[in-house]
């Protein structure tokens, strides 16, 4: 990191923090994202009194491992999951769009949606999928993450609001990106914030499988998680942690340095 950069995050443009806030919105492409990406984040916020809200913008409807199944039942067995996976961090409110899984939408469209939802939510902080993680390949998280950065900054547009939303804009002072190889704030969570988010992700049984002997992929999703965890935790001092890429809204427009 060059000094300018050190000097830009730390005096000039300081990277919010995460728990400055009092209402969030998390996003997740799918269900089941925002409880693997973020889920310890999420408990501890819920745990400090902060008013989360979930946004999924996907339908999940291809999360299937055999082609002989009710595309429809599925649909509504993940939005199931996901509702009560929330419930089980503390979040009572989780909006779902109607786009398709594996990228049948048009990028405008879903961008412009999840815009208008940012703008009736109104939250402060929005966390989002990383659309510039370099080892990602699943078109959802990279479209979903793309259509949110370009959200957030749509939502603070007033004619946009007007006429697109019939309300007035949102403000939003953070951006924070999960699933990211890159991340510049590290946020303290805790063995049971860990505790509570394998909690949540049990719930997806449609996708994910925990044993009781052996190792199932909810198993390995919750191993992998515990690794960041500490790892984060010992760059940091913090004991354990979650790692996102955050920015602020000056960040966000025409900077040309690597936040």
């Amino acid at each position: 990191m060059s000094v300018l950069t050190w000097l830009l995050k730390k005096f000039i443009v300081p990277i919010p923090k995460v728990q400055n806030f009092d209402k969030y919105l998390f996003i997740g492409p799918h269900p089941d994202d925002i409880e693997v990406g973020a889920g310890a984040t999420v408990s501890r916020l819920v745990e400090m009194g902060k008013k989360v809200t979930y946004l999924i913008a996907t339908d999940g409807c291809y999360g299937s491992q055999t082609a002989d199944y009710d595309k429809e039942e599925l649909i509504k067995t993940r939005q199931q999951e996901a509702i009560e996976a929330a419930h089980v961090l503390g979040v009572e409110s989780v909006h779902f769009l109607p786009f398709s899984d594996c990228g049948i939408y048009d990028q405008g469209e879903i961008t412009r949606a999840i815009a208008k939802k940012i703008i009736v939510i109104k939250p402060k902080a929005v966390f989002a999928p990383d659309p510039n993680l370099q080892s990602e390949c699943h078109i959802d998280h990279l479209n979903v993450g793309r259509a949110c950065a370009n959200a957030y900054h749509l939502c603070a547009n007033a004619p946009f609001a007007k006429e697109f939303a019939s309300s007035t804009p949102a403000s939003p002072e953070l951006l924070a990106f999960y699933y990211t190889d890159s991340p510049n704030t590290y946020f303290k969570t805790g063995a049971k914030h860990l505790k509570k988010q394998k909690e949540a992700l049990k719930k997806f049984t449609s996708q994910m499988e925990f044993k009781d002997k052996g190792m199932g992929d909810g198993d390995f999703i919750m191993l992998y998680n515990h690794f960041r965890s500490i790892r984060f935790g010992i760059k940091t001092l913090k004991g354990r942690a979650d790692g996102f890429r955050c920015l602020g809204n000056t960040h966000t427009h025409c900077c040309a340095e690597k936040i």
